[in-house]
């Protein structure tokens, strides 16, 4: 009778072990979901696509909360960038400063701060656009 009380008592105990390890571990992997969860204002904001043709970007302004997504496409058949103004400098907003991005490939940025924001492609500089942050 003692062995199997102790083996009943074994159970219980490896049993209640295994479920706290478990629910400890989701815990730790989930993120709460607050104001200032990026996932969160994602889900709130869907990304804005920007198209760059060979007659520049396309729409040219756009207005889009704080922590949205903008993601530019390239479909103008050659490289491309999205650069901040001032031309050549590119210093005003220098986070937007993405880099060289191939036809059929993208690059994209999430605006956190409000304010307007001038871009243009350098490689085609009377290719401009505008993103205003709300």
């Amino acid at each position: 009778m003692n062995k199997i009380l102790l083996i009943v008592i074994g159970l219980v105990v490896v049993v209640g072990a295994f479920l706290v390890i478990r629910n400890t571990s989701n815990q730790q992997g989930t993120q709460p979901q607050t104001e200032s969860n990026p996932a969160q204002i994602l889900q709130e904001n869907p990304p804005i696509t920007v198209s760059l043709d060979e007659s520049g970007f396309t729409p040219k302004d756009i207005t889009v909360k704080a922590g949205s997504r903008v993601i530019w496409i390239n479909k103008s058949g050659k490289a491309a960038t999205v650069s901040s103004d001032d031309h050549p400098t590119h210093q005003i907003y220098p986070r937007i400063n993405l880099g060289e991005f191939g036809d059929s490939s993208s690059v994209q940025l999430v605006f956190d701060e409000t304010g307007i924001y001038g871009y243009h492609n350098h490689l085609d500089a009377s290719q401009t656009g505008t993103v205003t942050v709300e």
